[in-house]
C-alpha cells in the first residue's frame, strides 16, 4: 500500500489532470454550442444563402469571441460559486442532505458509541475532530468524510448504519473514511462537486430558455431558441456525463485504497468486512433516499445510488479482497437475522470502557508513563522513544526513515492507546464542547503561561480588550484547564475544536489574534505556549481559508527556514552547544546535505520559528518526508526525547499537514 507522501504526490497529480480535463470538457461545450448557435443564427450572405456555422464565424469574429466568453464565464463562475460555497467545510456537504448535527455529549447510547469511536480515531491519527452528523431519515448502511482539510471536515452516518453496526463494524467504517481524510481525498472529492456544477448550470440555462422561448412576442426565431435550449441541455448533461465518468474513476481506485487503510488502522478486517456483509445481504443496502445523493456519490462508503458508471469497486469483489475465502452463502445468512440490538445501558458502557482500559494497560500508569498524542511520533514496530531519563533508561531512536513514512498510518495499537487517552480527558470538557463561546474561553485558559508573572501580564492584557462576562468566563475555564495534565492540554484542544467551527468568522479571526498577543506578553514563551497557539492558529486558518496543503518549493527552495526549525529543534533537546551542534548536523545532513547554513543558537527563536514554518508549509510532499526524517535525527542524536523536543515535532508535523500517530512509552 502506498504511503502517506505517495497519496498526497497523486492526489495533486490527479488534481492537475482533473482540472485539464475540465477545461477541455468546457472548451469542448463551448465550441459545440458555438456551432449550434452559428447555425440557427448566423445569417445570410450576400445572395440571401444561408451560412454554415464556419462561415458564420468567420464573417463575424467578434461575436464568435463574445459567445464564447459568455459561455466559458458562466460555467466558471457556476463553478467558483459552488466552490465557494463549499468552502465551509464538510458541515455544507452534510447539511446539504439533511443531516443533522450530533454533539459531543450527546445522551443517544447510539450516537455516543459513533462520538467515542470518532474521537479516538482523531486522537489516534493527530488530526482535529472532525464535525459529526447522521441523516436520521436514512436506513441504509453508508457514511461519507467531506472537507477541504481535517481542521474542516465532517464525518456523516446514516442512521442505519447505527442500528445495523455493531462497534468493530461501525469502527471499520470510520476508519474507511479516516483515510479519506488523512489522504487529501476529501479536498478531490470537494474539487470535483464544485467543476461539475459548472457543466450542470449549462443543461439548467437550457431548461429555463426552454421555459421563456415559446412566450416571447416575435415568435420568428422561436424555432431556433427552441432548438438553441435543447442542444444546451444535451451538451450540459454530456459534459456532466462525462464529469462523473472521471469522477468514477477516481473514486473507484481510491475506495480500494481506503478499505486497505481502514483494516490497517484497526488490525481487523472483519469489523470492514461485517459492514460490507450487511450492505449486500439487507434489503436497505446503501442506497440514499435524498434526492442530492448524486452529488456525494463518489465520496459514500458504498454505493449510494444506481449509476451507469459505479463510483464503487462491487461489494462482493470488495469483500473477497478482505477475505479471500468468502463464501456468497454468508449472505443469505445475515439476512435472516434480526436487527441486531447495538445500544448498550450506561453500566454496559462502563463496562466495555473500563476493559479498554485495562486492555491498554494505561489506567493503572501515572500520567506522564504513555506519550500522549500531542508528543508523539510512531516507529510502527520499531523500538519505542522514552522521555529523556526514563526508568528504562535514553534508547537510541528507531530507523528516522521508517518513523517518517508512518506519517498518516494509524494502527490498532494508536487507536487502543487513544481510547485510553479518551477515557483520561475530564468529563468537564463536555461541557465547554457544548457552545462555542465555553470553547473558547477553555482555549485562552490553556494558553495561559504557567508563570505566575507572565500570567498576570496576560490577565493584565485580557482585562483590557475584553468584557467583564468574557473575563470571569477564562477564569473560569482556567481553573477547569489546571486540572488537565499538561500531555492532555493539546488533545483536550483538538477535542474541542468543533465547538470552535462554530464561532463566527469574526470570532475566529479575533480568537487567533488573542492567542498570538498572549504569547507574547512576555518575552519567557515556552516550548508548550508556542506549540500551543500556532496549532491553533494553523487549525483556525485552515478551517476559514480552506488551502492547498502542500505546495511546490524544494528543500534548497527553503534553505534558511529550515535552518531555522532544526536550529531550534537542536538546542530544545540539547544540555550545551556543542551538543546542539552535534544534534543539528546530524539532521542537516540528511536535509540539505550539499551545501546548509552553520548552526546557530537564536535568543529569539519563537519570532524566527513562526516566520519559518509557514514557508516550510510550502514543501512538496516528498521533501517534507525527508524534512521529518531530518527532524528525526535531530531528536534522536543523544538517544532521548524530551517533552519539549516531542511538542515541536508532533506540532511542526501538523502544521506541515503530516499528521503523526502516537509514540507509546516502552
Amino acid at each position: 500500500m502506498a504511503d502517506f507522501y505517495a497519496h498526497q504526490a497523486a492526489a495533486r497529480r490527479q488534481t492537475r489532470y482533473l482540472v485539464l480535463a475540465f477545461v477541455l470538457t468546457l472548451v469542448s461545450v463551448v465550441v459545440v454550442l458555438d456551432l449550434v448557435v452559428f447555425t440557427l443564427f448566423g445569417g445570410r450572405d450576400a445572395n440571401g444563402e444561408s451560412l454554415g456555422p464556419i462561415a458564420a464565424a468567420q464573417q463575424h469574429p467578434g461575436a464568435v469571441l463574445g459567445v464564447s466568453l459568455v459561455l466559458l464565464a458562466v460555467m466558471a463562475l457556476a463553478s467558483v460559486y459552488k466552490s465557494l460555497e463549499l468552502r465551509g467545510g464538510g458541515s455544507v456537504v452534510a447539511l446539504s442532505l439533511g443531516g443533522v448535527r450530533v454533539d459531543r455529549n450527546t445522551t443517544d447510547l447510539k450516537r455516543k458509541r459513533l462520538v467515542n469511536v470518532i474521537e479516538e480515531m482523531a486522537i489516534a491519527s493527530g488530526v482535529p475532530v472532525p464535525e459529526i452528523y447522521v441523516l436520521e431519515q436514512e436506513a441504509a448502511i453508508n457514511a461519507f468524510a467531506a472537507g477541504h482539510t481535517p481542521a474542516n471536515a465532517a464525518v456523516t452516518v446514516t442512521q442505519g448504519a447505527l442500528d445495523r453496526l455493531n462497534r468493530e463494524e461501525l469502527q471499520g467504517v470510520i476508519g474507511h473514511e479516516f483515510s479519506h481524510v488523512l489522504n487529501g481525498d476529501m479536498r478531490l472529492n470537494v474539487q470535483l462537486m464544485g467543476w461539475l456544477f459548472g457543466l450542470l448550470v449549462v443543461a439548467l440555462i437550457g431548461r429555463m430558455i426552454l421555459r421563456i422561448a415559446p412566450r416571447g412576442r416575435d415568435r420568428r426565431n422561436a424555432g431556433g431558441f427552441l432548438i438553441l435550449a435543447l442542444a444546451m441541455i444535451v451538451l450540459g448533461y454530456i459534459g456532466l456525463l462525462a464529469g462523473r465518468i472521471l469522477q468514477a474513476a477516481v473514486s473507484r481506485q481510491r475506495e480500494r485504497l481506503a478499505d486497505a487503510s481502514s483494516v490497517q488502522f484497526t488490525r481487523n478486517p472483519q469489523g470492514l468486512k461485517g459492514a460490507l456483509l450487511k450492505i449486500a445481504a439487507l434489503e436497505e443496502g446503501s442506497y440514499l433516499q435524498t434526492h442530492n445523493a448524486e452529488q456525494v456519490a463518489h465520496m459514500l462508503f458504498a454505493p449510494g445510488l444506481s449509476r451507469m458508471f459505479a463510483t464503487h469497486p462491487p461489494l462482493i469483489e470488495r469483500i473477497r479482497e478482505l477475505d479471500p475465502h468468502f463464501d456468497a452463502r454468508e449472505l443469505e445468512r445475515i439476512a435472516s437475522q434480526p436487527l441486531p440490538d447495538v445500544s448498550e445501558t450506561s453500566e454496559q458502557a462502563a463496562t466495555e470502557a473500563a476493559a479498554e482500559a485495562q486492555r491498554t494497560g494505561i489506567a493503572a500508569q501515572p500520567a506522564g508513563a504513555a506519550l500522549a498524542a500531542t508528543a508523539a511520533l510512531t516507529s510502527g514496530a520499531q523500538a519505542p522513544l522514552p522521555f529523556a531519563g526514563a526508568p528504562s533508561g535514553p534508547t537510541v531512536p528507531a530507523a528516522p526513515q521508517a518513523i517518517a513514512t508512518q506519517v498518516g498510518k494509524v494502527g490498532a495499537i494508536h487507536i487502543e492507546h487513544a481510547q485510553s487517552i479518551r477515557l483520561r480527558l475530564p468529563d468537564f470538557l463536555g461541557d465547554f464542547a457544548a457552545s462555542p463561546d465555553r470553547a473558547r474561553s477553555l482555549v485562552v485558559a490553556l494558553l495561559l503561561s504557567r508563570d505566575y508573572n507572565v500570567r498576570a501580564a496576560q490577565m493584565q492584557r485580557l482585562a483590557a480588550e475584553l468584557p467583564p462576562p468574557e473575563l470571569a468566563a477564562i477564569e473560569t475555564a482556567a481553573a477547569a484547564a489546571r486540572e488537565l495534565e499538561p500531555m492532555l492540554q493539546l488533545p483536550a484542544l483538538l477535542q474541542i475544536f468543533p465547538a470552535l467551527r462554530r464561532s463566527t468568522r469574526a470570532e475566529r479571526l479575533g480568537l487567533a489574534r488573542l492567542a498570538s498577543e498572549l504569547i507574547h506578553a512576555d518575552t519567557r514563551i515556552d516550548m508548550f505556549e508556542f506549540c500551543l497557539a500556532k496549532l491553533l492558529e494553523m487549525l483556525l486558518r485552515d478551517e476559514l481559508d480552506a488551502r492547498a496543503p502542500h505546495g511546490s518549493l524544494t528543500l534548497e527552495d527553503a534553505a534558511q527556514p529550515i535552518h531555522v526549525l532544526f536550529a531550534t529543534l537542536a538546542r530544545t533537546g540539547a544540555n550545551d552547544e556543542q551538543q546542539a551542534r552535534r544534534a543539528y548536523e546530524a539532521g542537516m545532513q540528511s536535509v540539505l546535505p550539499m551545501r546548509r547554513p552553520p548552526f546557530v543558537s537564536y535568543p529569539d527563536w519563537p519570532k524566527r520559528l513562526a516566520m519559518a514554518l509557514p514557508v516550510l508549509e510550502q514543501l512538496q510532499p516528498f521533501a517534507k518526508q525527508a524534512l521529518i526524517e531530518g527532524m528525526v535525527r535531530t531528536i534522536g542524536d543523544d538517544g532521548e526525547l524530551t517533552v519539549e523536543e516531542a511538542e515541536l515535532l508532533r506540532t511542526t508535523c501538523a502544521l506541515l499537514h503530516c499528521p503523526l500517530p502516537p509514540l507509546l512509552a516502552g
